[in-house]
């Protein structure tokens, strides 16, 4: 599960404005009118970045989806048990 926290670089706690702040910088610096000169694999990377940013300010500018995202993303225990089982047996037994 993505954290649109991350992606926006803020605190779970954010208000609405640091939300938006933080939309406006990430929006203007992965925009691609502002990447001139970059190579065409750099322009791809920021348009996927873009679209993580856009969707992340989408369900975070949402009273609604956001707090069905907490909800679902507190929810969110262990996403492969396997390898956390593993994780934990190399950290004790390696």
């Amino acid at each position: 599960m993505i954290n649109h926290f991350s992606v926006l670089g803020i605190k779970a706690s954010a208000n609405e404005d640091d939300i938006k702040k933080a939309y406006k910088r990430l929006a203007n610096r992965f925009h691609p009118d502002k990447l001139l000169g970059a190579s065409d694999e750099d322009k791809q990377q920021a348009e996927v970045q873009l679209q993580r940013v856009k969707q992340a300010y989408e369900v975070l500018s949402n009273p609604k989806l956001k707090s069905a995202f907490v909800k679902d993303f507190n929810n969110v225990i262990v996403t492969d048990p396997a390898a956390a089982m593993r994780e934990l047996w190399d950290q004790f037994y390696s």
